[in-house]
């Protein structure tokens, strides 16, 4: 009976023993599991933070991309204008010896505001351009002179004077011919050494032609072999010889990028010019050479072309 009894008490201590057995591996495995999930999820969760990670380097490159591609361009616009600054600046300065690429050499120039450009046939004339020469010095104004190549002996120094003001000098043919009359070699004879006399005077490299009576045609402009310059207002100053009538002229026509007709072999037109050079720049004309105007209005003149008027 002790004996039955003592089998019975092992049979429940085996059965108790094996419930713990069983309880504690259920609660283990629950736990390696869960801690199996949770480092599945911490890995999953790290990898999401990675990614991320990735995610705000490669906004953060982009982003650095950009502010070195804004410092670039900011670089390079601050070069772009140090350059624009300094070629400004090399075209206010340097000495007036003449054009380069018919580019001007001359004083301060703004391309955004009005400008025309006086011009004046026929000279030099002595004291009459030496007094024209003296208002374009007192109002710090520009203008063209085309000159006739049999007036240059003994005024060399008006002409050299122009230069040095700014001013630019044309050629106006040798002998005021009638250029479309003359053959090729004779149209050359005209203006080629008129054209050389200039540069040696003045130091231009290009000097811009304006055919006597204004007779040109394609075969005279490429035996001329440079700009040819016309106009946009004929004062008719030569034929009436009245100051105030030239001065009303340019007064009711003016425009932008204008080119004026007038001449300083009369006194009358050197009297009007004194009266129109401030009153076109009270009205905010800028007085500047052909070529300047054809620089700051068109990036400069071409051989082949004729101008009336440059806008």
């Amino acid at each position: 009976m002790i004996e039955m009894k003592n089998k019975i008490k092992i049979l429940i201590a085996s059965v108790i023993i094996a419930v713990v057995v069983i309880i504690i591996g259920v609660f283990v495995g629950t736990t390696e599991l869960k801690e199996s999930e949770d480092r599945e999820q911490d890995t999953t969760e790290d990898i999401s933070s990675g990614e991320t990670t990735d995610t705000e380097t490669e906004s953060g490159t982009e982003t650095t991309a950009d502010d070195v591609t804004s410092d670039s361009e900011s670089a390079t616009n601050s070069e772009t204008t140090t350059q624009e600054t300094e070629t400004q600046t090399e075209i206010q300065t340097t000495p007036n010896s003449g054009f380069v690429d018919q580019n001007p050499i001359g004083s301060t120039i703004d391309p955004n505001k009005p400008m025309v450009a006086l011009t004046f046939d026929d000279g030099p004339a002595g004291s009459k351009t030496g007094r024209l020469l003296d208002a374009l010095e007192q109002y710090g104004a520009h203008a063209t002179f085309f000159i006739v190549g049999n007036r240059i002996p003994g005024d060399e120094e008006n002409i050299k004077r122009a230069a040095a003001l700014g001013c630019e000098v044309g050629n106006h043919s040798n002998s005021h011919a009638k250029l479309t009359s003359l053959d090729d070699a004779s149209v050359a004879g005209e203006i080629h050494p008129v054209a050389e006399t200039i540069k040696s005077l003045t130091g231009q490299s290009t000097v811009i032609c304006r055919p006597p009576y204004g007779a040109v045609d394609d075969r005279v402009q490429a035996a001329i072999d440079a700009p040819v310059i016309l106009w946009s207002i004929d004062t008719r100053d030569w034929e009436t010889r009245n100051a105030a009538q030239t001065v009303a002229n340019i007064q009711q026509n003016v425009q932008d990028g204008d080119i004026i007709l007038m001449h300083d072999i009369h006194a009358e037109s050197v009297d009007a010019a004194v009266q129109i050079i401030p009153w076109l720049q009270q009205q905010g004309y800028q007085l500047v050479t052909v070529s300047e105007l054809a620089y700051y209005k068109r990036g400069g003149l071409s051989k082949n072309e004729r101008y009336g008027s440059i806008r």
